[in-house]
């Protein structure tokens, strides 16, 4: 990829001041300095897409304008942010690094996330949960979900149709009533159907089953 000097560039209320080398992820890495006097490096990529525009004092600045930095709804918003703009975060490989990002709306205003997180039944016990795991934090691509509603949305689940219904595997063992390691196995190596799910478990689920 074709290296772009930032130097002299505005971000926001950053100015680069200059090119400080790589990221252990092998991304740019500039000196900016904030409008408030502070200096910050920052990963070329949190610059252009505008995941980081401040030192951190237009969050600060927010947060006292807002006045609800103690709850839950605020901390699920830094959490979400940290992930995908802080490369330093445990999660960032997770998010940021794949590219996953937050829109502009609401990554300039909280406020403008409360109100669509209040008008888009948010509940004390609900998580927030992207409808597309590859896409944005948008609110197209938002919803609020239970935790264990939002485990089945994950990369690392896999789905499987049979008997014209589609559920994860860890699902269908369950309903089958035998370990999911079992049910797995016996996937892979292309049993009939019938015999996935053998031990008279299923009841012959629908009259489908015939053993």
């Amino acid at each position: 990829m074709k290296f772009e000097d930032l130097t002299g560039k505005r971000f926001g209320r950053l100015v680069v001041i200059e090119y400080v080398g790589k990221s252990k992820s092998e991304h740019s890495m500039w000196l900016c300095k904030c409008d408030c006097g502070n200096f910050i490096t920052v990963l070329s990529s949190s610059l252009k897409r505008e995941h980081t525009r401040s030192c951190g004092c237009l969050s600060i600045e927010t947060r006292t304008k807002h006045n609800l930095s103690n709850t839950r709804l605020y901390q699920i918003y830094c959490t979400m942010k940290q992930r995908c703009c802080n490369s330093n975060d445990m999660a960032y490989k997770d998010y940021g690094g794949r590219g996953i990002t937050i829109c502009k709306e609401w990554l300039d205003s909280f406020t403008a996330f409360y109100d669509w997180a209040i008008a888009n039944g948010y509940k004390e016990d609900l998580t927030i949960d992207r409808i597309d795991v590859n896409g944005n934090y948008e609110p197209s691509n938002c919803r609020w979900l239970s935790r264990g509603e939002q485990s089945k949305n994950t990369r690392r689940n896999v789905y499987a149709t049979f008997y014209g219904e589609t559920k994860t595997l860890s699902e269908w063992a369950r309903i089958a009533n035998i370990p999911q390691t079992t049910f797995c196995r016996r996937i892979k190596q292309n049993r009939p159907i019938n015999e996935i799910f053998y031990k008279g478990d299923l009841k012959c689920r629908k009259s489908k089953c015939k053993r």
